[in-house]
């Protein structure tokens, strides 16, 4: 019997493979011919092309045939389930084709209280092109370009990694409750997996999409499904969390509501428009991921290549409207993988913040505000202005500010001309002239924004002129802390720092001064079957064989024990010169501290000046709640949570181009028989 269903899995597999295969052959004979002339039309509206995305537009484009993929694998699973029933390889069309006429999901909806639905998506991951020959109708009309499977982008051919021929992927919006199910196929010629960003997985641990820690990667020709329950509401996302994926395009937002009844911030706001939800993104150009060439909202913008102004109607922009009158609820998250904090603002608009990483806030205003890579904020927007069109702005900042990158969307009133540019350029206007008599600016990067403009009265010439860094450690949350002032936590350290090999350019990051090496099986899914010495190590393991990390180089997977169903509180110390956004898988913690040390230290030196009290850390009941917390260049961030979720989770910097090179840690959390044991699940 087991031969026979394994023949079964064999003979399944192989039918997928040859399908995908064939269908990936399918080269549009004409294609280059069509790219030539696409190009020629760009050529002609001034559109700029770098030379080594000149180059790789000899590569021939792949046709991809959905309905030909979708229809194989309904028909694959359909036998297989005769033979099997195992629910998760059950691919049906019907459970996907809950659309309405406007092109939403069933389950993108008014929440109610008590009434739960059980939402399917399927998310094809495959290779695609921006601005191929299918935007030929684009140019001039943008409206054309969904119809015409064309993704604009910025108006730079790129090869890029595209969900469903989406750039970003397409939004999940489901609500409190709702039970997700994401089938997830893999079209690539490498792994993939997909990490839900903000989410706990409190029941279902095994689907955080951590590879090889709380599953094993998706393979080529492969489908997975992704359940699990939405435990919480907020602004989230998801990403591949495999290489450098994501820097090509493989994300897209993750929305859960909640009734109004149950939102505390419900009176703020009249609107939750799912078209008010931005993702921003930085952006790369052919394979080269060491360099950041834009940064994207909602897979639009202007490119910085061509010598188009801002308000050239050629760009591609993403709009957004409002009603004179109104309130609205925006939400923003920022899938960034490069060294590029961002500033938010939006022209002649004051901005309500309400949330953090999907968790409620006290409420505090802001002109303009700034986040790191993995981060998300809520605002709500007053419709007070004029009927007109205003900027909806983002600045760059290190790596992009070395690039001079922004980027800008147009929010339009409803009363007023629908297409309408701005009236004025997108970033010339100062802070100085919001009139105001005082400026606001939430988040950590005051330092920042001082090389662009100043600060002070003098610098506006107006006497009248304040202005005010909230920094994040100072928000409040709403959520009072769940433990009392006396309570003992258990303390650990971790240093985040870098090591060079040879050239500048060859740098491994590190956690605790280990580069992280992936482990070849998955520690959730083989928890307890192995000897842990031969499968993973940390600081203390390895000093106990007497190697010394500060001298000699450590490679290894790099996993770190912590009791479950404790208080726990984390030391999070940046070595570097560049700040340093970490994410914490299955938690959200309290950010309690945030400062810089301003020089490098080893871990007895965090120790020492810990014991003297030179580790500030706030004493207030209701710190503020995170999953993403900025470290400071040269500084440190102090984070409490309590160890209710044990299992192995990925702590890890959000950057990609330091996560790619090793600064990727895991910490088990409690005992073998504490850790949910994972479901037996058979692939074919």
């Amino acid at each position: 019997m087991r031969n026979k269903y394994l023949n079964h899995c064999f003979t399944t597999f192989t039918a997928v493979y040859l399908a995908l295969a064939l269908n990936a052959q399918g080269i549009d004979i004409a294609d280059k011919e069509n790219r030539e002339n696409i190009t020629s039309q760009a050529k002609d509206v001034d559109y700029a092309m770098p030379a080594d995305i000149m180059d790789e537009m000899e590569t021939p484009k792949l046709t991809i045939d959905f309905e030909h993929i979708l229809h194989n694998f309904d028909k694959l699973h359909h036998n297989n389930n005769n033979n099997n029933n195992n629910s998760y390889t059950t691919f049906k069309s019907a459970n996907f084709s809950a659309f309405d006429n406007k092109g939403r999901h069933a389950c993108e909806r008014r929440c109610q209280a008590n009434q739960p639905l059980t939402c399917h998506y399927r998310l094809v991951v495959h290779h695609y092109q921006a601005l191929t020959a299918e935007c030929e109708s684009c140019f001039n009309n943008d409206g054309a370009c969904p119809k015409q499977q064309c993704i604009y982008a910025d108006g730079v051919y790129t090869p890029i990694v595209a969900i469903n021929q989406m750039l970003p992927g397409p939004t999940i919006s489901v609500c409190v409750d709702d039970t997700v199910v994401v089938d997830v196929i893999n079209y690539l010629a490498e792994p993939i997996s997909l990490h839900w960003h903000g989410m706990s997985m409190y029941r279902t641990p095994e689907m955080d999409g951590a590879p090889f820690v709380t599953q094993y990667p998706i393979q080529p020709a492969e489908a997975y499904r992704y359940q699990f329950n939405a435990e919480r509401a907020g602004s989230l996302y998801y990403h591949s969390h495999v290489g450098l994926q994501r820097s090509m395009g493989v994300g897209g937002g993750f929305i859960i509501r909640q009734p109004v009844e149950s939102d505390r911030q419900s009176y703020l706001y009249d609107y939750d428009l799912p078209e008010h939800t931005l993702l921003l993104q930085d952006y790369v150009y052919g394979q080269d991921v060491n360099r950041v060439r834009n940064i994207l909202i909602n897979g639009k913008g202007r490119n910085h290549v061509s010598n188009l102004s801002d308000r050239d109607p050629r760009h591609r922009y993403e709009r957004l409207q409002v009603a004179r009158g109104n309130r609205y609820r925006f939400r923003i998250i920022y899938n960034g993988v490069f060294n590029c904090p961002i500033e938010f603002s939006v022209e002649n608009h004051r901005m309500l913040m309400i949330s953090t990483d999907g968790n409620d806030i006290v409420p505090v205003l802001a002109d303009s505000f700034f986040m790191a890579a993995g981060e998300r904020f809520d605002f709500v927007l007053q419709a007070n202005q004029q009927s007109r069109s205003y900027w909806i702005k983002v600045r760059g900042y290190e790596s992009c500010a070395k690039e001079n990158l922004y980027q800008g969307a147009i929010l339009t009133y409803q009363s007023g001309p629908t297409r309408a540019l701005p009236q004025q350029p997108m970033m010339e206007a100062s802070i100085c002239d919001n009139g105001s008599e005082e400026y606001f600016i939430l988040g950590d990067y005051e330092d920042q924004l001082k090389k662009f403009v100043s600060l002070s009265q003098s610098g506006c010439g107006r006497a009248d002129f304040k202005a005010t860094n909230v920094a994040t450690v100072g928000l409040s949350s709403l959520e009072q802390v769940p433990w009392t002032r006396d309570t003992a936590f258990f303390t650990h350290y971790t240093l985040l720092g870098s090591r060079v090999y040879g050239g500048a350019a060859d740098v491994a990051y590190q956690i605790d001064d280990i580069t992280y090496k992936s482990s070849k099986i998955s520690l959730l899914q083989t928890n307890g079957l192995y000897n842990e010495i031969g499968v993973f190590c940390n600081r203390s393991m390895l000093s106990a064989k007497g190697q010394n990390c500060e001298t000699k180089s450590c490679i290894c997977t790099n996993v770190v024990r912590l009791p479950a169903y404790r208080a726990l509180e984390i030391v999070l110390v940046n070595n570097n010169n560049e700040p340093t956004p970490v994410h914490l898988h299955g938690y959200t913690f309290r950010l309690v501290g945030q400062n810089a040390l301003g020089s490098v230290v080893d871990e007895k030196q965090v120790k020492d000046l810990d014991r003297r009290g030179l580790l500030q850390r706030s004493t207030d009941d209701f710190p503020i709640q995170k999953d993403t917390v900025q470290v400071p260049p040269l500084g440190y961030a102090i984070v409490r949570f309590y160890s209710s979720n044990p299992g192995y989770w990925m702590y890890h910097s959000a950057l990609d181009s330091q996560s790619s090179r090793g600064m990727i840690g895991v910490y088990k959390i409690g005992e073998d028989h504490q850790i949910k044991e994972v479901p037996p699940r058979l692939r074919c």
